[in-house]
């Protein structure tokens, strides 16, 4: 069994509570990350920062504990993965921090991460169809939200990497504008579609 180990990401920023709001915000802008782990002066996990908490037009010299969430969610490096994604479902959230045995910061895990990995298990378990699958640039994919625990995701297709209009596709999710395209293996169903917008 997989664990969040095998997906978790390692070099993870971490910032204090009496940092600026203002060079946290330019450390997510400038990384491309979505959360960062807020510690206390003994490296103890006491919070996060996500892109979402920095929409508002929060003073660049405010504290990060003004806008931090110090119900911060945790787990560790051999959790099997469908526990990290229960947790995230549950709470509704996107991101998790992930700690050793003595509590310090070992990475982070996010939802992208495990659907990335889902995708993968999927690709070497089914035989994909190309030609049940039709898209071109500019199409919507559209995840139902029941699917992955969370609302409904719309993604711009910006490239058709397949043959005859088939997957993969590369995907802007429009619900995380700041970043980049990914590639998304994609399977039509009950949970996902294409939408095929108007064109002039």
């Amino acid at each position: 069994m997989r664990t969040v180990s095998d997906v978790m990401s390692t070099e993870v920023r971490t910032v204090g509570t009496t940092d600026a709001i203002g060079p946290v915000r330019d450390l997510l802008l400038g990384t491309g990350i979505h959360a960062v782990p807020v510690v206390d002066d003994t490296d103890e996990v006491v919070g996060i920062v996500t892109s979402w908490d920095l929409v508002e037009e929060w003073g660049p010299d405010q504290p990060v504990a003004t806008v931090m969430s110090e119900r911060v969610r945790t787990v560790g490096p051999d959790a099997a993965l469908i526990t990290a994604a229960r947790a995230m479902r549950d709470a509704g959230i996107h991101h998790l921090v992930v700690v050793d045995a003595g509590g310090a910061v070992a990475g982070m895990v996010s939802s992208l991460d495990l659907l990335g990995e889902l995708a993968h298990d999927v690709e070497q378990h089914l035989v994909l169809e190309p030609a049940h699958v039709v898209a071109r640039a500019g199409d919507v994919v559209v995840i139902r939200g029941h699917a992955i625990g969370m609302r409904e995701r719309r993604g711009l297709i910006t490239e058709v990497r397949g043959e005859h209009g088939g997957p993969p596709y590369l995907v802007q999710w429009l619900d995380d504008p700041h970043s980049e395209p990914h590639e998304v293996l994609f399977f039509p169903g009950p949970d996902a579609d294409i939408e095929h917008p108007v064109r002039a």
